[in-house]
C-alpha cells in the first residue's frame, strides 16, 4: 500500500506499523498451513491497528477496476423469513471499492419519525482502485426505503469521509463528515439540507479544535435547532489522543459555535449520541486515559450539550482480571421511556493487543434494568462461533460492532451486529453476516441472522435508524448495510472487491406488550404454520403445558382481527392442530396470535406467542 504524500509523519508511522503486522500475520499463517504443528493458539494476539483515516491510497498497477454506479446492475436479495420478522432488501443506486466505512459502529440512516416515508442515507464511497478520490453520498426514499435515489455528493466537490447523519426540525438532512483538500488538513465540516431530499446544503465551516487534523465526527440535531457534534484528532507522534465535543449555537453559515470541550475519550470513533423524546441528550463514549483505555462510559445534557453531567462507568475494563474491555464498538439510543440505552462489545483485550480468535459479546447498558448491571444480548452460547482469521488490520471481533435503535411507538429497543460465517476468502478472511435481537424489559432473546447466506456476501457495517416506524403491530426497522463480494477490507490490505449498499428492513410484530417476568416462564410452544407461504390452506399447531383456556387469532398487517379459530375455549395439556383455509384474502403478510391463560380467566396471567405466514397467490 503506498501512502499519500500528505505531510502527516504520525500517519506515515501508522501505516507502517500496519503493513509489518500484516507480513507477520501472513507469514505465521503461511507456516501454519505447511506444518499444522506451528498453527496458531486459540488466543493469537494481534496488535491493535491504528485507525483508518481516509487518506490512505492504493497502488493499485495493472489491476485497475473502475466501477460506474449508474449503470451497473443492481445485486437482487429475495426477501427472508425468519422466526421473528419478515426481512426485505433493496440496494442502494451506488457502488464502492473504498470499503471500511467506520472504525467504529456508522451513524448513516436517520427515518423521520413524524413523516416515515422519509428515509436518509450518506455513506462514504470511491469508484476509483487507487481510492485517491472518496466522498460521501446523499440517498433518499420517500417510501420507507422500497426504492431509493441518488440526491448527490456532500459537499459536491472535493474529498470527504466518514459521515454521520441527523435530521433538522424540518425534517432536512444533517451530514458531519471529514473533508481534505489543498488548502488545508482534515478538517470537520457539517452539512443541512433547505429540505427533505432537497439535496441543497448549506455548509458550517466550524473552527480548529487544535493544529492536528480532525477526524470522524459525530452529530446530533436538537428539538431547539441547535446541533451537538463531536470530533477527534488522529494519534500524533506523542501518542496524544483528543476528543471534543461542540455546539452550533444557530445555523447562519460559516454557524456560530459555543466552541471544543475536550473529555477523555477514545478517538477512534468510539462515541455516540442520542436524543431522548424530553430533550436530553446522552453521550456514549470508550474512555481514554492512561489507567482504563477501555472502559465505557455514558453522561447526558439537558441544556443541547453546553453542559455535561459527570459521566457514569459503565463497564469496567480490568487488565489484571477479566481483561474484558471495548474495542471500537460502541452505540446509544433512548427509550420512549426516556430512558438512555447504550450498546457495545466487549472482549479480551491487553493495552496494545487484541485477540480475533477469541470470542467476544454483545451487551447492553439501561439504568434502570438488571440492577445497572450490562446485559448480555448475543455471545458464542446464541450466535454461532468462528474465530476472525486472515487480514484482521480491520480490528473487526468474531461479535461486534453494535447499532442501536427504538420503536416509535410500545418498548421495543432492537441491536444488531456482526457476526463472522464459516466462509473464508481467498486471504482467508472471514465473511461477516448481520444478526439482530430486541428486548422485553431486561430479557434479551437469542439473536437471529438477517442477511442470506447467499449470494455470497462480506455483510459489514450495519447502521439502524435510531427510530423506526411502527404502524399497526409493525415495527419497520430500518438499516443499512455493505455489502462486499469479497472479504476482508481492501482499504486495509484485502483483495479488492464490488462494494453495494443495501436497505435492510426487519418488519417485526409484536401484538401487545409482554414483560420479562412472562416470557421467563414456560410459554407456549406455537409452531410455524406448514406449508408456508401457502395457497389456500395452512396448518397451524401448538403445544400447551398446562390445562388453560386457549385464544387462537389470525390478524392482518394492520393489527385487524381476521378470523378466530379457537375462541377462549378451555384446553387439557397436550398438542392441538388447526387448518386455516385463506380462499377468502388476499396475498400478504398474516400473524397468528396464541394466547393462554389459567383454566377460569383470561384477564390475568396470559402467555402468548405470535408468528407471521405468508398467503400467496
Amino acid at each position: 500500500m503506498k501512502v499519500s504524500s500528505a505531510n502527516f509523519d504520525w500517519l506515515q508511522f501508522n501505516t507502517t506499523i500496519m503493513k509489518l503486522q500484516n507480513v507477520l500475520l501472513a507469514l505465521i499463517i503461511s507456516c501454519s498451513l505447511l506444518n499444522p504443528s506451528l498453527s496458531l493458539s486459540q488466543d493469537f494476539p494481534v496488535p491493535i491497528p491504528a485507525p483508518v483515516t481516509g487518506l490512505e491510497i492504493m497502488n493499485v498497477g495493472d489491476s485497475e477496476m473502475k466501477l460506474n454506479f449508474h449503470t451497473e446492475r443492481r445485486t437482487q436479495f429475495e426477501p427472508m423469513l425468519t422466526d421473528n420478522a419478515y426481512i426485505e432488501y433493496s440496494t442502494l443506486p451506488l457502488y464502492n471499492l473504498y470499503d471500511y466505512q467506520s472504525n467504529g459502529v456508522p451513524m448513516q440512516i436517520c427515518q423521520d419519525p413524524l413523516t416515515p416515508d422519509n428515509v436518509h442515507v450518506s455513506v462514504m464511497y470511491s469508484t476509483d482502485p487507487s481510492l485517491s478520490t472518496k466522498t460521501c453520498a446523499y440517498i433518499f426514499s420517500n417510501d420507507r426505503g422500497a426504492t431509493w435515489n441518488f440526491i448527490g455528493d456532500v459537499p459536491g466537490v472535493g474529498n470527504s469521509g466518514f459521515p454521520a447523519v441527523s435530521l433538522n426540525s424540518n425534517g432536512a438532512f444533517i451530514i458531519a463528515n471529514q473533508i481534505y483538500d489543498l488548502w488545508g488538513p482534515v478538517r470537520t465540516s457539517i452539512h443541512y439540507d433547505q429540505g427533505a431530499g432537497f439535496g441543497v446544503f448549506t455548509a458550517l465551516d466550524p473552527p480548529r479544535a487544535n493544529p492536528l487534523p480532525e477526524f470522524w465526527p459525530r452529530v446530533l440535531s436538537t428539538y431547539s435547532g441547535r446541533i451537538v457534534f463531536g470530533t477527534s484528532i488522529g494519534i500524533s507522534s506523542n501518542d496524544i489522543r483528543r476528543a471534543f465535543t461542540n455546539v452550533v449555537l444557530n445555523q447562519n453559515p460559516p454557524g456560530n459555535f459555543s466552541g471544543y470541550s475536550p473529555y477523555v475519550g477514545n478517538n477512534e470513533e468510539g462515541y455516540a449520541f442520542a436524543i431522548a423524546p424530553n430533550g436530553s441528550i446522552g453521550h456514549a463514549y470508550i474512555g481514554y486515559d492512561f489507567d482504563d483505555p477501555y472502559d465505557v462510559f455514558y453522561r447526558s445534557s439537558t441544556d443541547d450539550g453546553l453542559t455535561w453531567n459527570t459521566a457514569t462507568k459503565i463497564w469496567d475494563w480490568d487488565e489484571e482480571t477479566n481483561q474484558l474491555g471495548c474495542l471500537r464498538g460502541v452505540s446509544m439510543v433512548f427509550g420512549n421511556n426516556n430512558q438512555p440505552f447504550v450498546a457495545f462489545n466487549t472482549s479480551k483485550l491487553t493495552r496494545s493487543e487484541f485477540f480475533p480468535r477469541l470470542s467476544s459479546q454483545i451487551r447492553v447498558w439501561c439504568p434502570v434494568l438488571n440492577s445497572g448491571v450490562p446485559m448480555l444480548v448475543a455471545d458464542s452460547t446464541n450466535v454461532p462461533f468462528y474465530p476472525n482469521t486472515g487480514n484482521v488490520s480491520d480490528a473487526f471481533l468474531p461479535l461486534c460492532r453494535p447499532t442501536i435503535g427504538r420503536a416509535s411507538f410500545h418498548n421495543n429497543i432492537f441491536v444488531a451486529f456482526n457476526a463472522t460465517t464459516e466462509q473464508t476468502g481467498a486471504d482467508t478472511s472471514r465473511y461477516y453476516s448481520v444478526w439482530i435481537s430486541y428486548n422485553f424489559g431486561d430479557y434479551w432473546p437469542p439473536p437471529e441472522r438477517i442477511t442470506p447466506a447467499l449470494p455470497l456476501r462480506d455483510w459489514r457495517f450495519p447502521s439502524m435508524s435510531p427510530v423506526s416506524n411502527t404502524s399497526g403491530f409493525t415495527t419497520k426497522v430500518q438499516m443499512v448495510c455493505q455489502a462486499d463480494s469479497l472479504a476482508g477490507t481492501h482499504v486495509t490490505g484485502s483483495p479488492i472487491g464490488r462494494g453495494e449498499f443495501v436497505s435492510v428492513r426487519y418488519n417485526f410484530s409484536i401484538i401487545s406488550g409482554t414483560s420479562s417476568e412472562t416470557i421467563r416462564q414456560k410459554k407456549p410452544d406455537l409452531h410455524q404454520n406448514h406449508p408456508n407461504p401457502f395457497n389456500p390452506v395452512t396448518s397451524i399447531s401448538f403445544d400447551i403445558y398446562n390445562d388453560s383456556r386457549v385464544r387462537l387469532v389470525i390478524y392482518d398487517m394492520l393489527g385487524r382481527e381476521v378470523m378466530r379459530l379457537v375462541n377462549d375455549e378451555f384446553k387439557t395439556a397436550g398438542s392441538y392442530s388447526y387448518d386455516f383455509n385463506a380462499s377468502d384474502l388476499s396475498s400478504g403478510i398474516y400473524f397468528y396470535r396464541l394466547v393462554v391463560s389459567g383454566a377460569n380467566s383470561l384477564e390475568t396471567g396470559e402467555l402468548s406467542a405470535t408468528r407471521k405466514m405468508i398467503v400467496v397467490r
